[in-house]
């Protein structure tokens, strides 16, 4: 039933994303044929929450347009309503209902305008329609930053010292002995934003919100085990089980063995082991540490 189900959901995810790019494409349709070359852009990080958004149905913002908003909105209003708008003397517009309620300055445009005389707002006549329209997605857009724990952006996570970090990667951690700075974790920084490098820092296993958005997801380094016998004979293959009462895997030519953890000797080789075995023993500092040195390798 699971497996249904979320096949299920994994179609109507698709079939979502499929339509909006084809809805895209026609809007843009005229552009393209009266384009002369192609653009490309620079090469930047995905971020998971737009993507996420985006599958989710959210409206998509015009970033420039809300950009213009904002250097508007800031010196004219953010003195009563806070320059994030949450509302400072005056009221917080990110939940007003006038605000939610508005298409391009259609509801806000004649009050910002006219002005609340009653309440204390002034009027702000010199301002455009397209002005007003741009404060419009400013405001939209904060709305969106708080509805959306998707799009939420973390902030301030590299506040430790990268040379403390390294000097605990290459040392007291013992992370050099699997990884490498020009290795496998050479320029890991510009693949990664901040937070999803904190979390395969701390948690290597993968993503499963990667497999959701259809990204290639490369799968976990099987956990090998070892068997030791009463007898002494060794088994050793791929992890199948493990519980209080029985391990199973899988053996080099492919036959299933489960056996009694009452008389055998367990030997678990996890390539995760090492990061989970860190988790209690960082300090918070030390965590800090390491991750402002992953940082820097750019």
């Amino acid at each position: 039933m699971s497996n249904r189900y979320f096949g299920a959901v994994a179609v109507l995810l698709l079939f979502a994303s499929m339509s909006s790019g084809q809805a895209d494409q026609a809007a843009n349709g005229e552009k393209q044929k009266t384009a002369t070359g192609q653009q490309k852009d620079a090469p930047r990080k995905e971020d998971a929450g737009d993507a996420i958004a985006a599958l989710m149905g959210g409206v998509p913002i015009d970033k420039d347009a809300a950009e213009r908003g904002r250097k508007i909105f800031v010196p004219a209003c953010g003195f009563c309503h806070g320059n994030d708008a949450h509302g400072k003397s005056g009221p917080d517009l990110v939940r007003s209902p006038l605000v939610l309620h508005d298409n391009k300055g259609d509801v806000i445009g004649p009050v910002i305008q006219n002005g609340r005389p009653e309440r204390g707002m002034p009027a702000f006549s010199t301002l455009s329609a397209q002005q007003i329209a741009d404060i419009s997605v400013f405001l939209h857009s904060r709305a969106a930053d708080v509805s959306n724990r998707f799009a939420y952006k973390i902030g301030n996570l590299i506040t430790g010292d990268p040379q403390k970090g390294a000097a605990f990667f290459n040392g007291e951690g013992h992370c050099a002995s699997c990884h490498s700075a020009t290795g496998d974790l050479a320029h890991v920084a510009s693949k990664y934003e901040p937070v999803e490098l904190q979390r395969r820092m701390l948690y290597p296993a993968p993503n499963p919100i990667d497999a959701l958005l259809g990204r290639a997801v490369a799968p976990s380094a099987p956990t090998k085990v070892t068997v030791q016998l009463a007898s002494g004979e060794k088994v050793s293959g791929t992890l199948d089980h493990l519980d209080e009462f029985t391990v199973s895997l899988h053996d080099a030519d492919g036959w299933h063995r489960s056996f009694s953890r009452e008389s055998v000797t367990v030997d678990v080789q996890d390539p995760r082991a090492a990061h989970e075995g860190l988790l209690p023993k960082y300090s918070d500092q030390q965590m800090h540490d390491v991750f402002a040195y992953l940082e820097t390798l750019k």
